[in-house]
């Protein structure tokens, strides 16, 4: 599995990495399986996150899959960043977050910019 945890100027932030899976939703379902058992055991509202959807593709498997992740790991999470959408993908990112609820999150073009923003606090 890719998702991580890295240190960024002494902040620890979670990387769920689900870039690269295309329209495959059984590896992208798989990787959300994973983040939930990292992230399951962390105090609630307490962890900082980045999640990386670059060259993954919405289709309806994909964005259940997403659906359940967050509704599963969304107590968890103090602050959110998201990577690996840019142009109509920006679009499908508001409706996404209408579905799931009260998703709050921040639009980064790259990792670094997302975790220097994460790291500030």
């Amino acid at each position: 599995m890719k998702s991580r945890w890295v240190n960024h100027k002494g902040v620890r932030i979670f990387i769920a990495d689900f870039s690269g899976y295309g329209s495959n939703s059984t590896a992208l379902r798989a990787e959300c399986n994973y983040v939930i058992h990292m992230l399951r055991d962390e105090p609630l509202h307490s962890v900082i996150s980045v999640s990386n959807v670059e060259d993954t593709f919405a289709n309806e498997d994909v964005i259940r899959a997403l659906v359940e992740l967050a509704s599963q790991t969304n107590t968890f999470i103090k602050k959110r960043a998201v990577i690996g959408v840019s142009g109509f993908r920006r679009h499908f990112l508001d409706v996404f977050s209408k579905v799931v609820g009260d998703l709050k999150f921040s639009v980064f073009d790259t990792l670094e910019q997302a975790l220097d923003w994460l790291a500030e606090g």
